[in-house]
């Protein structure tokens, strides 16, 4: 069992900035910044998923090295909840890996503390409730 799955969901649509999650910061667009601070906590790039309906985030994420799957059009809206999306994935990989831990990370969030994933984790292993 491999310990964390880490799922992007960035999918095209965004109602009040268009193409939110490929516009430029620093250069890079926005989803490139969350796909490396992924990288920095895995040693497999199999253990990162970018789940979108954009043929470009497809592109993004083919030249960054790291699993893409297309989401369907029916949980890509902007009603469309992430977790069907994560759901999706699972459904995609259940008869390879199993994971412990999934870490969703937003595209939207680029700036995030050094070891966060790793943190959570742990505090997720010391209380009971958790398990």
């Amino acid at each position: 069992m491999s310990e964390t799955l880490i799922f992007i969901p960035a999918r095209s649509g965004s109602k009040r900035i268009k193409n939110k999650n490929i516009r430029k910061v620093n250069g890079k667009p926005l989803i490139y910044w969350t796909i490396e601070y992924a990288k920095k906590y895995v040693k497999n790039s199999e253990d990162i998923i970018v789940s979108s309906d954009s043929n470009y985030i497809h592109k993004i994420s083919i030249q960054e090295k790291v699993r893409f799957f297309k989401r369907p059009k029916n949980i890509s809206g902007d009603k469309a909840e992430v977790y069907f999306a994560v759901i999706h994935a699972l459904n995609k990989i259940k008869n390879s890996k199993k994971y412990k831990y999934i870490a969703l990370l937003q595209p939207t969030s680029p700036i995030r503390p050094k070891n966060m994933i790793f943190n959570g984790i742990k505090t997720l292993e010391k209380n009971k409730n958790f398990q």
